[in-house]
Protein backbone atom coordinates (compact mmCIF):
# COMPACT_ATOMS: atom_id res chain seq x y z
CA UNK A 1 0.00 0.00 0.00
CA UNK A 2 2.81 2.49 1.06
CA UNK A 3 4.38 1.69 -2.60
CA UNK A 4 1.04 2.56 -4.30
CA UNK A 5 0.96 5.80 -2.78
CA UNK A 6 4.37 7.03 -3.25
CA UNK A 7 4.03 5.77 -7.17
CA UNK A 8 0.74 7.54 -7.26
CA UNK A 9 2.29 10.43 -5.77
CA UNK A 10 5.10 10.28 -8.10
CA UNK A 11 2.87 9.70 -10.99
CA UNK A 12 0.85 12.91 -10.02
CA UNK A 13 3.56 15.34 -9.13
CA UNK A 14 5.05 14.38 -12.85
CA UNK A 15 1.13 15.34 -14.53
CA UNK A 16 1.35 18.62 -12.76
CA UNK A 17 4.68 19.36 -14.28
CA UNK A 18 4.29 18.21 -17.18
CA UNK A 19 1.00 20.25 -17.67
CA UNK A 20 2.92 23.73 -16.47
CA UNK A 21 5.85 22.92 -18.98
CA UNK A 22 3.45 22.93 -21.88
CA UNK A 23 1.82 25.63 -20.77
CA UNK A 24 3.57 27.57 -23.35
CA UNK A 25 4.67 26.49 -26.52
CA UNK A 26 8.39 27.93 -26.48
CA UNK A 27 8.78 26.30 -29.69
CA UNK A 28 6.46 28.50 -30.90
CA UNK A 29 7.26 31.15 -29.11
CA UNK A 30 10.52 31.13 -30.54
CA UNK A 31 9.29 30.56 -33.98
CA UNK A 32 7.43 34.04 -33.74
CA UNK A 33 10.08 36.16 -31.79
CA UNK A 34 12.77 34.57 -34.71
CA UNK A 35 10.26 36.05 -37.10
CA UNK A 36 9.82 39.62 -35.40
CA UNK A 37 13.78 40.08 -35.50
CA UNK A 38 14.11 38.91 -39.01
CA UNK A 39 11.09 41.75 -40.08
CA UNK A 40 12.72 44.10 -38.17
CA UNK A 41 16.31 43.59 -39.68
CA UNK A 42 13.95 43.23 -43.32
CA UNK A 43 12.31 46.76 -42.41
CA UNK A 44 15.75 48.25 -42.01
CA UNK A 45 17.65 46.50 -45.19
CA UNK A 46 19.56 44.05 -42.86
CA UNK A 47 20.60 40.61 -43.80
CA UNK A 48 18.35 38.16 -41.76
CA UNK A 49 19.72 36.19 -39.13
CA UNK A 50 20.28 32.57 -39.14
CA UNK A 51 19.94 29.86 -36.51
CA UNK A 52 22.82 28.25 -34.87
CA UNK A 53 23.87 25.20 -32.58
CA UNK A 54 26.33 26.68 -30.12
CA UNK A 55 24.50 29.89 -29.89
CA UNK A 56 21.22 27.67 -28.68
CA UNK A 57 23.63 25.39 -26.47
CA UNK A 58 24.84 29.09 -25.31
CA UNK A 59 21.20 30.93 -25.25
CA UNK A 60 19.89 27.49 -22.87
CA UNK A 61 22.85 27.70 -20.98
CA UNK A 62 22.12 31.55 -19.73
CA UNK A 63 18.81 31.58 -19.62
CA UNK A 64 18.69 28.82 -17.39
CA UNK A 65 21.59 30.37 -14.83
CA UNK A 66 19.78 33.96 -15.35
CA UNK A 67 16.30 32.43 -14.25
CA UNK A 68 18.09 30.12 -11.16
CA UNK A 69 19.29 32.85 -9.78
CA UNK A 70 16.24 34.87 -10.68
CA UNK A 71 18.96 38.08 -12.03
CA UNK A 72 19.70 39.68 -15.02
CA UNK A 73 23.11 39.93 -15.74
CA UNK A 74 25.70 38.94 -18.97
CA UNK A 75 28.04 36.98 -16.58
CA UNK A 76 28.25 34.02 -14.82
CA UNK A 77 30.43 32.55 -11.83
CA UNK A 78 31.68 29.94 -13.81
CA UNK A 79 35.15 30.84 -15.27
CA UNK A 80 35.03 28.54 -18.15
CA UNK A 81 31.22 30.36 -19.36
CA UNK A 82 31.50 33.63 -17.40
CA UNK A 83 30.83 36.06 -20.62
CA UNK A 84 28.33 35.38 -23.69
CA UNK A 85 31.72 35.09 -26.01
CA UNK A 86 33.02 32.44 -23.54
CA UNK A 87 29.85 30.26 -23.53
CA UNK A 88 29.72 29.89 -26.90
CA UNK A 89 33.09 28.71 -27.05
CA UNK A 90 33.09 26.75 -24.20
CA UNK A 91 29.41 24.55 -26.28
CA UNK A 92 31.78 24.81 -29.12
CA UNK A 93 31.21 27.73 -31.38
CA UNK A 94 34.71 28.88 -31.81
CA UNK A 95 34.38 30.10 -35.45
CA UNK A 96 32.37 33.30 -33.52
CA UNK A 97 34.64 36.08 -34.12
CA UNK A 98 31.61 38.57 -32.64
CA UNK A 99 29.48 37.38 -29.57
CA UNK A 100 26.15 39.51 -28.56
CA UNK A 101 23.45 38.73 -26.26
CA UNK A 102 19.99 40.38 -25.29
CA UNK A 103 18.32 39.15 -22.24
CA UNK A 104 14.95 40.08 -20.46
CA UNK A 105 12.09 38.53 -18.28
CA UNK A 106 8.79 39.70 -18.41
CA UNK A 107 5.20 38.72 -16.62
CA UNK A 108 3.11 35.46 -17.45
CA UNK A 109 0.04 34.39 -17.07
CA UNK A 110 -0.92 30.86 -15.34
CA UNK A 111 -2.92 29.62 -18.26
CA UNK A 112 -2.52 27.59 -21.46
CA UNK A 113 -1.20 29.77 -24.14
CA UNK A 114 -2.84 29.95 -27.80
CA UNK A 115 -1.83 30.56 -30.75
CA UNK A 116 -2.98 34.19 -30.25
CA UNK A 117 -1.50 34.40 -26.55
CA UNK A 118 1.97 33.29 -28.03
CA UNK A 119 2.05 35.85 -30.65
CA UNK A 120 0.73 38.45 -28.01
CA UNK A 121 3.94 37.23 -25.91
CA UNK A 122 5.98 37.24 -28.71
CA UNK A 123 5.48 40.73 -29.62
CA UNK A 124 5.46 41.80 -25.87
CA UNK A 125 9.04 40.15 -25.58
CA UNK A 126 10.15 41.49 -28.87
CA UNK A 127 9.05 45.04 -28.06
CA UNK A 128 10.80 45.06 -24.50
CA UNK A 129 13.79 44.66 -26.54
CA UNK A 130 13.41 47.36 -29.90
CA UNK A 131 12.59 49.68 -27.40
CA UNK A 132 15.78 49.51 -25.29
CA UNK A 133 18.58 51.03 -27.68
CA UNK A 134 21.39 48.71 -26.73
CA UNK A 135 18.92 45.49 -27.35
CA UNK A 136 17.79 47.02 -30.70
CA UNK A 137 21.29 48.31 -31.63
CA UNK A 138 22.20 44.14 -31.48
CA UNK A 139 19.36 43.08 -33.28
CA UNK A 140 20.05 45.29 -36.05
CA UNK A 141 23.63 45.12 -35.99
CA UNK A 142 25.09 44.43 -39.79
CA UNK A 143 27.73 42.42 -38.42
CA UNK A 144 25.70 39.59 -37.10
CA UNK A 145 24.64 36.77 -39.31
CA UNK A 146 23.40 34.16 -36.76
CA UNK A 147 21.07 34.10 -33.49
CA UNK A 148 19.16 31.65 -30.90
CA UNK A 149 16.74 32.21 -28.62
CA UNK A 150 16.51 30.11 -24.86
CA UNK A 151 13.97 30.20 -22.67
CA UNK A 152 12.97 29.26 -19.13
CA UNK A 153 9.38 29.29 -17.65
CA UNK A 154 9.33 30.55 -13.54
CA UNK A 155 5.91 29.05 -12.86
CA UNK A 156 6.03 30.04 -9.49
CA UNK A 157 6.74 33.43 -9.64
CA UNK A 158 4.78 33.69 -12.71
CA UNK A 159 7.92 35.18 -15.11
CA UNK A 160 9.33 34.20 -18.79
CA UNK A 161 13.38 34.76 -18.92
CA UNK A 162 14.63 34.62 -22.55
CA UNK A 163 18.14 34.95 -23.82
CA UNK A 164 18.85 35.76 -27.53
CA UNK A 165 22.50 35.42 -28.52
CA UNK A 166 23.93 36.71 -32.08
CA UNK A 167 26.98 35.83 -33.40
CA UNK A 168 29.43 36.50 -36.41
CA UNK A 169 32.08 34.13 -37.63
Amino acid sequence: MKTQITLFLLLFSVLIFSQNQNKIDVEKLKTKVYQLVNEERSNNDTKLLGLDFYLKKAADDHVNYIAKNQTLSHEQTDAKKQSPKERVYFYGGNSFVLVGENLLFTGIKDQIYSETDIDALALKMFNLWKKSPNHLKNILDHQYLYTEIGFSIDWENKKIYAVQMFGAK
